[in-house]
């Protein structure tokens, strides 16, 4: 995976791609998902990652699963209630333990928390899930590490899961991952 160094914001579009195929003008701003990664973090290569994953930040640690944040979307209409039986029944079907740790308050409003401890090849490994519904989209913020890593990176990763938060970009800034990079207030994931 390539690591860059400097990071910023991280933007997901939450515009529908049907906005970009009808006879309408593009619009001037669109909403975005964006978190503030750990300082110091790299991303992942997006070419490496599944297409429900929109971006990938990942730390330094010792051993050999390094820490990271990820930010995924789906379509779905449903509640957050419906999601999160889901999301229990997927994690159960895979022997991995899923708990609701109830809510967190990030900049975006009321999320939901969870964590899952599962067992892995590179051993076992903590995710905690935010997990937003809205506008027939879920939104989930992964923060992964080793599980007896993962308090060493808890500060790290509450911080993020708390910036997270909507704000307008213009389309092009959405389409254009390098020219956002170094701007504030984010960069796109494409």
């Amino acid at each position: 995976m390539q690591w860059r160094a400097h990071l910023g914001p991280i933007i997901l579009s939450l515009c529908c791609v049907a906005a970009f195929v009808n006879a309408d003008p593009v619009p001037e701003k669109v909403k975005a998902l964006m978190f503030t990664p750990p300082e110091g973090w790299g991303y992942a290569d997006p070419g490496k990652l599944p297409p429900s994953v929109k971006v990938m930040v990942l730390g330094k640690s010792g051993g050999r699963f390094p820490p990271s944040i990820n930010l995924g979307t789906e379509p779905y209409t449903g509640t957050l209630k419906e999601y999160l039986r889901i999301v229990k029944a997927i994690n159960d079907s895979q022997n991995s333990e899923w708990k609701s740790l109830g809510s967190i308050h990030t900049k975006a409003g009321r999320a939901s928390l969870s964590q899952v401890d599962m067992s892995t090849s590179w051993g076992p490994v903590r995710l905690m899930h935010v997990i937003l519904v809205r506008e027939g989209t879920a939104y989930i913020m992964t923060s992964a590490a080793a599980r007896d890593e993962f308090p060493r990176f808890y500060k790290q990763f509450f911080n993020s899961m708390r910036s997270l938060r909507f704000d307008e970009v213009s389309p092009d800034e959405i389409t254009d991952f390098t020219a956002l990079r170094s701007k504030e207030g984010g960069v796109s994931s494409g």
